[in-house]
């Protein structure tokens, strides 16, 4: 059995196919709306299917750019008629198509719960009570004494508003709610309810759905990278050798992950990598021993047909590797060049054993979803820069925040890499030792833990200017997002701003300590490679998987400012308001889709928790799910359909995305990307780049006496909703901003 799912563009339809696999046990084929030029070419293939699914998505069914071939599917007669359910956007079609209205509603909802009330026959029959999360501003009006009658309802401020419809005599049905939402009631009895409808007007018919025909493309799942390189080589997936990882263990509770950067020469060093866990729920840090002319960078811009590869330090000579052997794919390129770095014998209780460390911006991101970005010119004094952003560690410290323990760790062979194990065991365990042993010799400034008053006289006095964004322009730009809203092409849109802050040169170092103190957060990172130093306090994990392929997604949408008399009660009531938890609760049907689209047995395994932070109150909510490793499968498939983190766009992603463009202006560029690793043994953690400054570090601006100053950006902002308040989000926008901002200018 065979289900055709037509997709608008949509951002929850893999959690609507994966609803209809589930309640029905049939197999289902996604296709685009614009797959097929009209309905003449999409016709020969209905046959070969049991039932249509229209699904949602943004615009309207007046716009033929928003809509593509539904509205003909809704048109068929004769033998070509077949069962078809219409969820949302597929309701209003259905509408349309048969002489109904689509008008707006007077107040929009967009993931608000409402109770439907319904004739409890047909597709709610014994389907009880429902409350269904809606995501529309549109509404369709059926035409009195036409060919679709209303089965279903909501009553609220913009009246009674129709949920439900059936046409009179043909297999056509639709409601206007999300029954695969993960707050629905019922949803799961309502497409089983389609679906034995389906099979017995089917039966009456004597139709029998064929055989798919030879000249089918669509595909029932979503292929791994390494499976597409594959067939493109000609090849087979193949195991093939793994590294040896050699490791040598301490027990060093004493030592933090900055003291034994400090111990490696960050303060001096042009590239380090620290990924470090300084808050809950986090655990581990690492710190990338990077070595120069041995380990190699990977360097990508948006566009380019080929990516640079080059080693670590000064003199390191480029090469370029043209992706055409990668049919342009640098997806392709970098699960190859993972696959063949697969690596064993390393600690369980490690989980990076070595692999690649480094970001992928937004506008990577927003490639992906085959969105073009303006063009990109070199001019003079701007310099076109990487959007992927990786290097290759061979040699690493891992800390276990937990248990104490430090993992010295090394890809390299003996032969190669000397006695830079035993030497690097020895260094630490006597750091170790004087963290517990009293010493002739004062002990060096303290790396800062989490208690703020301890070190903050130990940070130097800064001038910056800073240069916030304009804020009537601001919050007229959310007014541009609720109008958006409010014609149906966007649910929820995360708008945001940057800030620039001129500096007088100062150590990078010196302000990710401050930073560290002042915003503690548990997927910290201070990140410097290929002229970019990236100082981070994010408290988002985006994507992590482990060994066996078990996927975690962790999205923060709901902020509430830490104050002295704010306690966590105080707080949960204001994060548990209707717009808080919609804003959330999108995200979490959005990240819901993105884990469906390869992953099964996905699940939210919290959903809207209140956690706190050091400067913030946040919702939070987790959704997990599994690859599976055959046919090559791993977590970077997830990362690379999954960008740009859904928490940074809003929903539907793509159409949302190219809205942002248009009143975002300038590129995100760092902000709002993602920062992370792969590790050889087969994990990977990625966070979300927010509460994060970047520079460039050859960009610099002319004062007036002669001088050069130092350029960072803050990037900041929230996501609007229909119903924000522009003074509200701007508010909002500049919490987050501050708690970046403290580690320049200090407290507010």
């Amino acid at each position: 059995m065979r289900i055709l799912l037509v997709d608008a563009y949509d951002s929850f339809t893999q959690n609507l196919a994966q609803l209809l696999t589930s309640a029905t046990g049939a197999t289902v084929y996604t296709i685009r709306i614009d797959d097929f030029p009209d309905i003449s070419f999409l016709k020969p293939h209905l046959p070969s299917f049991d039932a249509v699914v229209i699904g949602p998505g943004p615009g309207s069914p007046e716009v033929e750019a928003d809509i593509g071939v539904v509205n003909d599917v809704w048109k068929l007669s004769g033998d070509d008629v077949l069962p078809v359910f219409g969820v949302c956007l597929g309701l209003q079609s259905l509408v349309f198509a048969h002489g109904g209205q689509v008008n707006r509603l007077g107040t929009v909802k967009h993931g608000l719960l409402s109770e439907i009330v319904h004739s409890g026959e047909g597709l709610f029959e014994g389907v009880g009570k429902v409350n269904a999360v809606r995501y529309h501003s549109l509404h369709g009006i059926a035409k009195i004494g036409g060919d679709v009658e209303e089965i279903a309802w909501a009553d609220d401020e913009n009246g009674r508003v129709v949920t439900g419809v059936k046409h009179i005599s043909k297999p056509f049905w639709g409601v206007q709610y999300h029954p695969e939402s993960v707050c629905t009631e019922g949803g799961r009895d309502v497409v089983q309810n389609f679906w034995k409808m389906a099979m017995d007007w089917n039966n009456r018919q004597g139709r029998v759905a064929k055989e798919l025909r030879a000249d089918w493309k669509g595909q029932p799942r979503e292929k791994s990278l390494m499976e597409l390189q594959t067939n493109f080589e000609g090849g087979k997936l193949d195991n093939g050798y793994k590294t040896k990882v050699r490791t040598k263990e301490i027990f060093g509770k004493g030592i933090s992950a900055g003291r034994i950067c400090e111990m490696l020469g960050v303060e001096t060093a042009d590239e380090f990598v620290l990924l470090e866990s300084a808050a809950t729920p986090g655990r581990y840090s690492i710190i990338g021993i990077l070595t120069p002319g041995l380990t190699q960078r990977i360097n990508y811009s948006c566009g380019d047909s080929y990516l640079k590869l080059s080693c670590i330090g000064p003199d390191s000579s480029q090469t370029k590797v043209d992706l055409k052997d990668y049919e342009g794919s640098i997806w392709r390129f970098l699960a190859k060049y993972m696959d063949q770095r697969k690596a064993t014998g390393g600690k369980d209780e490690s989980l990076f054993w070595g692999g690649l460390v480094g970001y992928f911006n937004y506008e990577t991101g927003v490639t992906s979803l085959d969105i073009p970005i303006k063009p990109r010119k070199e001019t003079e004094g701007i310099k076109r820069r990487p959007d992927i952003n990786l290097v290759f560690v061979e040699r690493s410290i891992v800390l276990d925040e937990h248990t104490g323990k430090i993992y010295i760790q090394t890809l390299l062979s003996p032969a190669a890499d000397g006695n830079w194990l035993e030497t690097m065991k020895r260094q630490l365990q006597q750091e170790a030792d004087m963290t517990i042993t009293p010493s002739a010799t004062p002990p060096p400034e303290p790396y800062p833990e989490r208690n703020q008053s301890s070190v903050e006289t130990s940070f130097p006095k800064l001038s910056p200017t800073v240069y916030k964004p304009d804020p009537e322009k601001y919050m007229q730009k959310v007014k541009t997002c609720q109008s958006y809203l409010s014609t149906g092409d966007s649910y929820e849109l995360c708008l945001t701003a940057a800030t620039k802050i001129h500096l007088e040169p100062t150590n990078p170092w010196i302000l990710y300590r401050h930073l560290r103190v002042r915003n503690p957060a548990p997927y910290a990172s201070y990140f410097r490679l290929s002229n970019t130093t990236l100082l981070s306090s994010s408290p988002e994990r985006f994507l992590s998987w482990s060994r066996s392929g078990t996927c975690q997604l962790r999205p923060i949408k709901g902020t509430v400012k830490k104050t002295p008399t704010t306690t966590y009660d105080s707080a949960s009531l204001l994060l548990n308001t209707p717009k808080e938890r919609a804003e959330n609760l999108m995200i979490v049907d959005l990240i819901r889709h993105d884990l469906h689209r390869l992953a099964t047995n996905v699940s939210v395994e919290k959903l809207m928790v209140v956690e706190e932070y050091a400067s913030v109150y946040q919702l939070v909510s987790v959704i997990t799910g599994t690859v599976d490793s055959q046919d090559g499968m791993t977590g970077f498939d997830v990362l690379a359909r999954s960008l740009p983190p859904g928490s940074m766009t809003g929903a539907p992603k793509k159409r949302s995305v190219e809205i942002l463009q248009e009143i975002e202006e300038t590129e995100r560029g760092v902000y709002s990307g993602v920062l992370g690793y792969w590790s050889v043994c087969g994990a990977g953690d990625w966070n979300v780049i927010i509460r994060s400054a970047f520079r460039y570090d050859d960009e610099a601006v002319a004062t007036e006496d002669g001088s050069e100053k130092e350029v960072w950006r803050v990037g900041a902002g929230g996501a609007v909703t229909a119903l924000s308040g522009p003074k509200e989000e701007w508010e909002e926008m500049e919490v987050k901003l501050n708690s970046t901002l403290r580690a320049f200018v200090g407290d507010f």
